[in-house]
Formats: C-alpha cells, structure tokens, sequence
C-alpha cells in the first residue's frame, strides 16, 4: 500500500514534546471507547522500569499515533488533532501526568503544613508544570478580551465528562464498561506508580521519585506520530497498524462507519451517536453477543466472519446518504438496534422482556411459572441457540405468542440437545429461518403460529430422540456424579416432571398439561439420594450402592427441607422426613415399605415414562 508523502508525516516523537507541541487532541464521537485493561498494568510495569534507569540509556516505544489534522486559522491555535488511532495510550499517559501532578500537589500541601518551604515549592513547581505543559494550554479569546484552560486530550462524547472527572478527582460514578476501565486504570497506576513514590521517608525523595517517573513518560517513552491531512489515507493506514491491544469489535466499527454514512446530515449523526452511545453502554460481549443474534433473527442464516462487513452489506448499503430520507433510513436501523438490543439483554439475563401488568395497565397475561420457563431455558439450560428466534418473538408477537415459543424450546432443548447430544446445526437452521419469518409475517399483519415449527422440531426429536434414545441416555447421562451440568439436568427433568404431576396421575394423555400455580426455583432445589449417597457401613446394600447415583434414586426436596434427611437409612427418612416435604414425588416415597433394588427399577421405570409423556412437543 503506498501513501503521498504530501498526506502522510511519521515522525518519532516522545510523549513529551507530542503534548506540548501537537495540541489539542481529540477523540471523535465515532471512535470507540476506552478499552485497555491488562495493558495498563504493562504500561505502569514498562514506565517503572523506566524510572528506576538511566533516562540517557534507556527507552521505550509505546506504539504507534495516527492523527488526521484539522486547521482552522480563525482559531488562535489553527491545528487540532484528530486521533485515529492511539486513544488508549494517549488517555493512559494523561491520566499517569494528572496522578503525577495531584500527588505532587498533595505533597506540597503537607510539606507547607510541616514547615519544609523548600520541599512545598519544589512539589509545587512539579505539579504546575505538569498542569501546564503536558495537561491543559491556555486559548486567548483576543476579540473578548479573555483566556480560558482547556485541556489538551478530549476523548469521546461517551467518555470525556468522566474521564475529566478522574482527572479532577471529583468521585464521578461509572456509567458503562469504558468508564469501569479508565477507573480501573487510574486506581493501577496509583497503585503501582505513585503510591510507591509517596510512600518514600521523606517529601523531597517523594517529590524526586514522581519527577522521574514523569522524565520516564515524557523523554523515554516514544512513539511513532504519524499526521495526515486526508482522512481516507489515514483510515487505510490505523487498519493496517491497529494490530496491538484490543481490537475494534464489530460494534464499534459499525457505529464509525454508520456516522460517516450521514456526515452531511448533522442533526441525524447526532441523534445516531447518542443510540450509539446507549448500545455501547453494555459490555462487549453482551454488544457482540446482541449482533450475532439479530443478524440470524432477521436474515435466517447465520452470521459468519468478518461480522462487521456482513452487518454493514445488509443494514447500511449505502457508503454515504445523500438525501436526508436516507439519513433517516440510517437513523431508524440504529434506533432498531438499541430497542431491540434491550430486549436482548432482558432474555440474556432470563428476564421476561414484556412490561409487567402494573405497567401496561392490565391484569397480567401470563404466570410467575410461564415467566420462569425463560429463565430455565437461557441460563440453566443454557440454549443460546434459540436467541435470535426469541428475539425476533420479543419483539412482534405478544406475551402469550412468547410463552408457547419458549416452552416449546424449552422441552425440545432439554430432549434433543442436553439429554440426546443432538447436534445444533439443524435446529439453528430452523430457527433462524422462523426467525425470518415470524418478522416477515408481522410486518405484513398477518397471524403467526408455531405449526410448522413444531412439525420440524418433531421431525429431529424422531431422528435423535425418539423415545427409546432418550430413556436410555437419561439413564446412562444423567447421573449425580456426572457433574454439576448433569445434576442441572437432572433438576429440570425432576422438576418438570413434578410440574405435571396432576396430568400424569390420569394418565398423561394428549398434550402435556403443567400445573402453572407453583414455581419451582432450581436455585432452591435441593437433590436427595433415596438410598445414601455415603450410606453407613452396616447399611450397605451392594444393589443399590451401584446405582445410588442415578435418576431411579434421585428425588428432591424444596428450600430447606433437606437438613433433617442427610445420608439417614429410606427406614428413618421415610417417617421423618419425606412425609414432611412439600414436593410431591418425595411425599409418595412415604407409601413405599422398602426401598430395595425392586423399588428402584419399578421408580426408575416410572420416570422414564413420565418423562417420554412429558418432554414432547
């Protein structure tokens, strides 16, 4: 790739003389946020080694700053600096110089306070110089007659309020990811640079440790400037260099490139940058998660990589809007995004992603129990797969449509992924192209129903999990001391079973009817071994110790119920315990007079049954 050296300057420059001599810098709004994390603690290692060097020996090359520069001669400073790449090293490195200059203040406060003049002056030379060299530069307003401090890095409209407010120590409160790490950063750069220096016995060894750590960041970290006037060449070379630290998600990509899209609409990148701003708010992955299940939910394949491209090519295929519909047409995408990035990350987190009733003024449309089938299915069965088909749901069908949607996966997921091991290529296909669907029959105002999905669903339960399949790997997979995910299994399958305990006792006929009056939190389940886990040595029976940790001889007990149980003989829980229980299948063991290998086989059985009739579409 060639670059005109009439557009491109490098330059190696220490840090020093970049602040003093190429200033203001600015991060525009379309950049990403901060995002060093373990960086930091590597910048602090590198400038303390610095720092306890020779300076004429010793350097370090922090990395490379892209800037595009901006001139404006009816300014008193004409140039500014457009920051393209190097955000996170140029906000490190100021944030290091303001600690430097806030412990240098604080040390001239206590030498003035101790009567050591010289020490409070030699502190107070070091933090205004700090202030006015590297942190802030004075703007002469001639035509009002007045000057005014601004500081010499800004970063994002997302980040730059806070990121002030670190600086001037004024207790601000993170509000997003970005915001947590220049927190973080801040406190490790206190704690590896400075308190180390303040801590010396006496204030001029402090002050001379913090000067030699600011001669470290200014005069022996360096880096590479390189200043473009033209803004296409400047791009081309940060995708070329930013290949250290973070990379850009594809998010932040998106959002750059949706901003210069309508960059001759300002009204519109303005209320684009602040949806922006709100989708970013969440973590990273959360964000990346959201797009990898909207592309799915709306296009009915999958999103593969480069992900950034294959967002861009579907929802914004214009390179610039021209007209202001199609800066509104861009503007209307992004706002799509942020409602339903919402409703995403209420169904990440096992939330219902409807109003409660009290809020939509009406009685509510569903139970507590049809709510927490979501959450049973997202976070303990943890069927990520479904999510661009929920999400497509959540958002054109109301809650009763959802409900059906979800317990219908959540028997499926169960069956056919957890149990049987089935693959997820088949279902993600059916699911997505639901998902397309679903919207497209909404958009058009027509009814949706699950027919089709459910004919499809059944036609992969019948070529993975038909019945004898899944009795058999419920016996052999879930297991006890198979694990935690195992023993999630087996809860659900308890459970679930207990929730239709009064369909089953006539019959089990038709189509699965649960009792919906009583949730049953898995997080308050207790797993109960009929015949002990750890029985005594004078009670084992060799039968049933082989099999202890299977489903046969598993039931449950509700919250707290399981304290008077322990690893008792079924002679003595069977009287005291299980009678007690608020749960019905513990209660019948109460009615058994032995629990021997017969028993067992004969309960076993029974749940494989209740378990075919049960977890069925």
């Amino acid at each position: 790739m060639a670059f005109g050296a009439s557009s491109v300057t490098p330059r190696s420059v220490a840090v020093g003389t970049l602040l003093e001599e190429h200033h203001p810098f600015f991060i525009p709004r379309y950049q990403r946020s901060y995002a060093w994390d373990s960086q930091v603690a590597a910048f602090t290692d590198d400038v303390s080694d610095l720092a306890n060097a020779d300076p004429q020996e010793v350097s370090h090359f922090l990395g490379g700053i892209v800037c595009i520069e901006e001139t404006d001669h009816a300014q008193s400073r004409p140039h500014k600096y457009e920051i393209v790449d190097g955000q996170q090293r140029m906000a490190t490195v100021v944030l290091a110089l303001a600690e430097i200059e806030r412990a240098a203040n604080d040390i001239a406060t206590r030498s003035t306070k101790s009567g050591d003049h010289a020490a409070a002056a030699s502190a107070e030379t070091l933090a205004s110089d700090t202030h006015d060299r590297f942190l802030f530069w004075r703007n002469a307003i001639v035509s009002e007659g007045r000057k005014e401090t601004l500081p010499r890095l800004v970063l994002s409209d997302a980040d730059n309020q806070f990121f002030r407010d670190l600086i001037d120590d004024d207790g601000a409160k993170p509000e997003r990811e970005s915001h947590q790490l220049l927190a973080a950063a801040q406190a490790q750069i206190r704690t590896a640079l400075i308190k180390p220096a303040v801590n010396k016995v006496g204030h001029q060894e402090a002050i001379a440790h913090l000067d030699r750590l600011r001669t470290a960041i200014i005069s022996q970290c360096h880096v590479i400037q390189i200043v473009s006037v033209d803004r296409e060449r400047a791009y081309q070379l940060f995708s070329v260099l930013n290949d250290r630290g973070r990379s850009l998600e594809d998010a932040d990509l998106l959002r750059s490139y949706t901003l210069e899209v309508v960059q001759k609409f300002p009204e519109q990148q303005e209320k684009i940058a602040k949806l922006w701003d709100e989708i970013l708010k969440a973590p990273a992955k959360e964000v990346s998660d959201f797009f990898r299940a909207y592309y799915p939910s709306t296009t009915g394949v999958r999103a593969t990589l480069p992900l950034f491209k294959k967002l861009r090519e579907e929802y914004f295929p214009l390179s610039s809007a021209t007209t202001i519909e199609e800066a509104n047409t861009v503007l209307r995408q992004v706002n799509t995004f942020r409602d339903e990035q919402n409703v995403f990350s209420k169904i990440q987190e096992g939330n219902w992603p409807y109003p409660a009733a009290s809020e939509a003024g009406k009685g509510p449309a569903v139970t507590d129990w049809q709510k927490d089938r979501l959450k049973r299915l997202v976070l303990s069965l943890k069927h990520e797969l479904a999510m661009p088909l929920l999400l497509a749901t959540a958002s054109t069908s109301d809650e009763k449509k959802f409900f059906s949607l979800v317990q219908m996966i959540e028997l499926f997921a169960f069956r056919y992924k957890n149990v049987c091991g089935g693959h997820a290529t088949a279902p993600g296909k059916v699911y997505y192209a639901m998902a397309k669907e679903i919207r497209k029959l909404a958009s058009e105002g027509k009814p949706i129903d699950w027919n089709s999905l459910r004919s499809s669903l059944r036609e992969l339960i019948a070529k993975v999990a038909p019945d004898d399949q899944f009795r058999n790997s419920l016996e052999n997979r879930l297991r006890y001391d198979f694990g935690a995910a195992q023993r999630v299994n087996i809860c659900e399958l308890l459970t679930t079973i207990e929730d239709h305990a009064a369909w089953l006792g006539k019959g089990g006929a038709g189509i699965p009817k649960p009792n919906m009056v009583k949730v049953i939190d898995l997080g308050q389940v207790t797993l109960e071994h009929i015949y002990p886990q750890n029985p005594e040595s004078s009670d084992v029976d060799d039968e049933l110790y082989e099999v202890r940790d299977r489903i046969g001889n598993l039931t449950f007990f509700g919250p707290g119920e399981n304290s008077k149980a322990g690893n008792k003989p079924f002679s003595v829980k069977r009287q005291g315990c299980y009678p007690e229980s608020t749960v019905r299948m513990t209660q019948k063991l109460a009615e058994l007079q032995n629990w021997d290998l017969a028993a067992y086989i004969a309960r076993r059985d029974q749940l494989l049954d209740d378990a075919c009739k049960v977890f069925k579409i």
